[in-house]
């Protein structure tokens, strides 16, 4: 199935095109995201934001993972399948015409060894340039003034970045089921990491992240030798550190922020975790250091 360049600027879901022009589009997608094998008549970035998507393609049938540390490059005609690793990813997509490149290699500079490496489809390293512009172009609170432009604009930057990474980046080997599980653990990590204050039943992980609560388990005491629940107690332990070092605040005010019930809670977990009370640790920030 054809998925052309005129459709991809045409989404059913207006919501989903960031900026679009004659010669290239950035979309975005998430959820329970799945697309059928199908091919473009231009050629295409794919970016995920959160989560993994699952790429598969004529040479590669067997399928590789995408997580936030790569992007994967499939060039115009070649047949490919994408689904999501779970229900709560995101993902940007860049696509761009061949005479959108022809005028960008008169135009900007030779574009050889980019068409040399994405003759066939390729994972490129994902750098900070690339997740900042990625970023910005999806926020919502540009306002009204010059919105649209501004999008349109970080979308050429983006592009742009995609291809100079490409010409000059790392390519990168095809991810397996088990670096999708750890791409999955970093996920729950920041989500839990963000939420530490907060209690978060399996349920609601489940929920967030589509997979069983028992793979949740499994697979996060895998990739990180703890249980989330135990996970969580430290970074309530480092942030409650964190705050009796750098604040005045009582140890029942910050026991409160960090996530524990009162500032005795807090202070048999410290005990437990660090062999040190509350008052030990900033009656040792507070010492003068001898000259």
């Amino acid at each position: 199935m054809l998925r052309s360049f005129i459709q991809l600027c045409q989404p059913a879901n207006k919501n989903l095109l960031v900026a679009a022009d004659d010669g290239h589009a950035t979309l975005t997608g998430g959820g329970t995201y799945a697309m059928p094998w199908h091919w473009h008549d231009c050629l295409m970035f794919i970016l995920p934001s959160h989560g993994a998507v699952e790429l598969r393609h004529e040479d590669r049938r067997a399928g590789t993972w995408l997580s936030q540390d790569r992007f994967a490059v499939v060039p115009s005609g070649r047949a490919h399948q994408t689904q999501a690793g779970c229900a709560t990813h995101t993902h940007v997509a860049v696509y761009v015409t061949a005479d959108a490149l022809r005028r960008l290699d008169v135009g900007v500079g030779s574009l050889g060894e980019f068409r040399r490496r994405t003759r066939t489809p390729i994972l490129v390293r994902r750098t900070a340039a690339i997740r900042a512009l990625q970023e910005l172009s999806l926020r919502n609170d540009m306002g009204t003034y010059g919105g649209p432009t501004i999008r349109h604009a970080l979308s050429s930057a983006l592009l742009m970045q995609c291809i100079a990474e490409v010409i000059a980046g790392k390519t990168l080997p095809g991810t397996s089921p088990g670096e999708h599980g750890m791409a999955l653990v970093a996920d729950l990590e920041a989500f839990v990491t963000s939420h530490a204050d907060q209690d978060i039943p399996l349920d609601a992980l489940e929920e967030r992240f589509g997979i069983s609560r028992r793979h949740i388990t499994r697979l996060f005491r895998a990739g990180t030798g703890l249980s989330i629940g135990e996970f969580q107690q430290r970074t309530r332990y480092e942030n409650a550190c964190r705050l009796l070092a750098e604040t005045d605040l009582p140890v029942g005010e910050v026991a409160f922020r960090v996530g524990f019930e009162s500032g005795a809670a807090l202070a048999r977990a410290m005990r437990r975790l660090g062999g040190h009370a509350p008052s030990d640790l900033r009656t040792t920030m507070a010492r003068p250091v001898k000259s």
